[in-house]
């Protein structure tokens, strides 16, 4: 069909709108058709409607006006049908009026009142030349400001409500973007498995699940798009005439041999209008293996961004970890992500806060309760460490539920993918401030923090291709703010973060010592040495204040890094000559140069110097076929490992050295039988 099929000339109204077909035309096109129309003797006398400053720069001129609603079928909003070129108007501002009304006790338009004169508290405004029903939106050419609470009717019409603001006036803008790049494009996909580009404006997504575009729906030969959006209304520009195009796809159900592609996104500005390239890039994700089916069910991984800090005057306990909690006055909530102590007053750093916390109120969850001494005083990251590391700010936590790396990287890309409208609270520092917390959809989600000061203090690079980072090599790459723990044990190392302020961080190298062929109740021992079978009791020496009825033991030196989190200190009297001169003691903790819950407590005071003490990599009593411990790595170690049994069936005491490395030890314990005792 021509496009004049499609296209309807209103001459009484100065309106153009679409009336028939679904063909998509190019700007210039129009453009031709209607000089082509208004070139006629019988058009002569009337205004032509469309001026052109390039081949893809057009200009709505001498107060005509295009219809823009989605409303009727086929649609009559024209730029739903138009491509490669973008649209300006000139002459609008005082001669057209877009007002919008309010949802109680309104009325729908209906197609037979356009061109009927909208009328304004009674008086006659002028003709209706467009109407938005589900955004309460009337286009009006009439060159006053009608003023907000006016009861709004059309003469014979149908469409009635009450102006819920003043009407605006002013010109309009439609840029015309259209995509290029190589793009993963699985045609023969089933209806709605297809990519599908879609795009953010005003913190929205826009059209969401009613594109139109690509060119040709699902029948279409690609995926790219060439479209005309409005990114200027009545003289405003709409977000700054930003936008951020995105192209998210993950399969829903089974249909490919891959389920879900990288992802990409570009941001543009459209202030200039004109016809502007989006570059996007995206490909077939070949570590992300499980469709989404799969992967919902991976929602014990919890995602916690930080928002900011409230002090309390007292608490009674320890919150759980990423325990939610909620205001007794504001019912305000929020997660857990760090407290400053189990008693008295402190600091709640809290996360994905929703309302306002009260100062004076109950903060409580879990069992556990706090007495809000100040409210929320915003943050965006907060210090977090390796074990025995230094800290180091992030400002997205991940609690991995105990998954394998490969899993959890799956569920991150889940909950960005196209239409995934999981909740994520990023903070934003605005110029001029102050730093604030938000919410937005995981499918517009890109980085945890933004900083949009004139001279930002911190600038948060965003990974395109998964927005909470990357997998490869059997590795996760965190984007920058993003810490990750609690994950499979496989995976205590394979991974590396970027913490906010944009330094790259490992993990420490964590290696196992490992004693199978055990059965239960085996005793074994794992030492260090100073050579040979020559056990190293002198590792520590006693520091000041180790007295009787202490649980804890202070040593003079700092405490090597791969001594375990908790186990067994042995501690050594050398003033006594008895059998009671070295102590067995289990410990629960350690930091610097002190070992922390003792048991049992210290039976007497040692000397300061003269004393000392040392940990064996296992000390323990075996429960079943192995014993394991897991110790950061940061030399190597000669090492004696014992392990005997006299109960039933006794066997020879096992013994044998070696050494601790960089990638572990493991042995396996030799049984003979000892036929000898009884």
């Amino acid at each position: 069909m021509a496009i004049g099929d499609d296209f309807t000339i209103d001459y009484v109204n100065k309106r153009i709108y679409h009336s028939s077909g679904t063909t998509i035309y190019t700007v210039n096109a129009l453009y031709s058709y209607l000089q082509n129309t208004f070139d006629e003797p019988e058009q002569m006398d009337d205004p032509i409607p469309m001026s052109a400053q390039t081949p893809t720069e057009y200009t709505l001129i001498n107060g005509w006006f295009m219809n823009e609603a989605r409303e009727g079928s086929p649609s009559r909003n024209c730029f739903e049908f138009l491509k490669g070129g973008a649209i300006q108007t000139s002459g609008q501002n005082g001669e057209i009026q877009i007002l919008t009304l309010q949802s109680s006790g309104y009325t729908n338009a209906v197609a037979t009142d356009i061109g009927k004169t909208v009328q304004d508290d009674g008086a006659d405004a002028g003709p209706l030349l467009d109407y938005d029903n589900t955004n309460r939106k009337w286009w009006i050419r009439a060159s006053s400001t009608i003023a907000s609470g006016s009861s709004m009717t059309i003469t014979g019409g149908t469409g009635a409500g009450t102006a819920s603001a003043n009407s605006s006036t002013g010109e309009q803008l439609w840029a015309n973007i259209y995509t290029l790049g190589s793009i993963e494009e699985d045609l023969g996909a089933p209806a709605g498995q297809k990519q599908q580009i879609y795009i953010e404006q005003n913190g929205a997504r826009i059209f969401s699940g009613t594109e139109w575009w690509p060119e040709g729906g699902e029948s279409a030969t690609t995926r790219h798009i060439d479209i005309l959006l409005k990114v200027k209304e009545a003289g405003v520009e709409i977000d700054g005439a930003q936008i951020t195009v995105f192209l998210r796809h993950y399969q829903s159900q089974p249909s490919e041999s891959n389920p879900a592609d990288l992802y990409d996104h570009f941001n543009i500005d459209l202030s200039s209008g004109g016809r502007n390239a989006v570059p996007l890039a995206t490909a077939n994700d070949l570590n992300n293996t499980s469709y989404q089916s799969t992967v919902s069910g991976y929602n014990d991984i919890t995602i916690a961004f930080v928002n900011g800090t409230i002090n309390y005057s007292a608490i009674n306990g320890s919150f759980p970890n990423f325990q939610t909690v909620t205001g007794s006055s504001s019912g305000a909530t929020g997660v857990v992500l760090k407290q400053t102590s189990t008693s008295g007053s402190g600091t709640l750093t809290l996360g994905n806060v929703v309302g306002t916390f009260q100062n004076g109120e109950s903060i409580s969850g879990g069992g556990v309760s706090a007495t809000s001494s100040s409210t929320l005083t915003e943050a965006y990251k907060m210090p977090k460490a390796f074990e025995q590391g230094s800290d180091y700010n992030y400002s997205v936590i991940i609690g991995c539920a105990g998954r394998p790396l490969s899993q959890v990287y799956e569920y991150l890309k889940y909950v960005t993918r196209i239409g995934s409208t999981f909740t994520m609270y990023p903070t934003i520092y605005p110029q001029g401030g102050p730093l604030y917390h938000t919410t937005k959809q995981g499918q517009l989600y890109i980085r945890a923090h933004e900083d949009n000061q004139t001279s930002p203090t911190n600038t948060f690079s965003p990974v395109k291709a998964s927005p909470f980072g990357t997998f490869a090599g059997g590795k996760f790459f965190g984007a920058q703010g993003v810490w990750i723990e609690n994950m499979a044990a496989a995976d205590i190392q394979n991974f590396q973060l970027i913490d906010s302020d944009g330094s790259t961080r490992t993990p420490p190298n964590k290696q196992s010592i490992t004693i199978t062929n055990l059965l239960s109740d085996d005793r074994v021992a794992v030492f260090r040495t100073t050579s040979g079978t020559t056990i190293n009791k002198a590792m520590y020496t006693a520091g000041a204040g180790n007295n009787t009825g202490n649980t804890t033991f202070v040593v003079n030196e700092s405490i090597a890094v791969d001594t375990p989190a908790s186990g067994v200190i042995r501690i050594v009297d050398t003033s006594d000559t008895t059998n009671t001169r070295e102590r067995r003691h289990t410990y629960t903790s350690w930091s610097g140069s002190t070992f922390s819950g003792l048991s049992p407590a210290l039976d007497r005071q040692y000397v300061q110097t003269s004393d000392t003490a040392y940990v064996p990599f296992i000390d323990t009593t075996a429960s079943g076929t192995q014993v394991s411990v897991t110790v950061i790595y940061t030399t190597d170690r000669t090492i004696l490992v014992r392990v005997r049994r006299y109960t039933p069936t006794a066997i020879l005491p096992f013994e044998t050295t070696g050494t601790f490395g960089s990638t572990g030890y493991s042995t396996s314990a030799i049984r003979t039988v000892d036929s000898i005792v009884s």
